[in-house]
């Protein structure tokens, strides 16, 4: 570590000691300061504070070898188990033009208003994994909602496989998927459970593709988080009025290719972007239910990064 980085990780010890920081933040400013999940613990274990300290709860990658893949219903089934005792949740539906859409919402079940993130799901529709996600966020002290977007089309639970759901996010029209979103901050804003003006967006491939666009296409977020999703033609780029944190995957070309004409068009006029690509990852890294994709220690990375960001926008 640099002399600038012992400083800091020596100031987040005794905040830490003195009852400044709780246990989760007291973690994801020490791998912020590091850079590095690994010697974040390993500094936990040589100050210690590894018996107390409770680790991210994200599956083992072995546990996953081996399973059938689930239902899009068994999918859901298995993320609405996944609920922390300290998070409540509930089935949403709000009005898009003449449609019902559908969504998995969360939050604490302490506090009175928080801010909020809408979770764009993957080209899968709903799935434990997206469910897990949003659960996260709550847990993070904002209320979190993962919206179906196959609610146009009667829902994911109406979809016999992931390869059907796959087929009818392929159908959406995008124009709705926009108009889906623009709903889904409108509702947000309506609930008197959350801060108007810290309501934010993020989404995992499909949905990252999509947080990436709508951050073109609304001035009432407050900050976007694409995952691994296509960047927004550069002529857009303009648009965007709100802090962005992109991760993408070392592997991921296809994605990352589009990447720096827009990353260097926002610089340029000046916006608050920062595009971090993780090392050893394939497209879909976050993923635990996707063991051929899955990395655990950079995604845990991500995590640390993005709540950190996320933190830092709405105070």
């Amino acid at each position: 570590m640099t002399t600038i980085q012992q400083t800091q990780v020596e100031e987040l010890i005794e905040s830490y000691r003195g009852g400044g920081l709780s246990r989760r933040e007291f973690f994801q400013k020490l791998a912020y300061a590091t850079g590095s999940i690994l010697l974040a613990q390993q500094i936990l274990l040589e100050s210690g504070f590894a018996a107390e300290w409770e680790a991210y709860n994200w599956p083992e990658y072995a546990a996953l070898q081996g399973q059938a893949p689930p239902t899009p219903s068994e999918s859901i089934a298995a993320g609405e188990k996944r609920l922390p005792p300290e998070i409540a949740s509930e089935w949403v539906k709000f009005k898009s033009a003449e449609f019902d859409i559908g969504a998995y919402l969360c939050k604490p079940k302490k506090g009175a208003t928080f801010p909020a993130i809408i979770v764009i799901h993957e080209n899968r529709g709903l799935t434990e994994f997206v469910l897990d996600m949003a659960q996260r966020w709550a847990g993070e002290g904002l209320a979190a909602i993962a919206v179906d977007f196959l609610s146009r089309a009667g829902g994911t639970q109406k979809f016999e496989s992931m390869q059907a759901a796959g087929e009818g996010i392929r159908a959406l029209d995008r124009a709705g998927v926009v108009a889906d979103l623009h709903a889904a901050v409108a509702y947000l804003k309506s609930r008197k459970d959350v801060r108007k003006d810290k309501i934010g967006v993020t989404g995992f491939c499909w949905g990252g593709g999509n947080t990436f666009n709508f951050a073109t296409e609304s001035n009432e977020i407050a900050f976007a988080m694409p995952f691994y999703g296509s960047a927004p033609a550069v002529e857009k780029a303009e648009k965007i009025s709100c802090p962005i944190f992109g991760v993408f995957a070392e592997s991921d070309t296809r994605i990352n290719d589009g990447l720096p004409p827009v990353e260097a068009k926002l610089k340029e006029l000046g916006k608050n972007v920062t595009i971090k690509i993780y090392p050893g990852t394939q497209h879909a890294f976050m993923n635990f239910t996707n063991p051929g994709r899955y990395n655990a220690e950079q995604a845990k990375a991500a995590w640390a990064d993005v709540t950190a960001f996320v933190k830092k926008v709405v105070g």
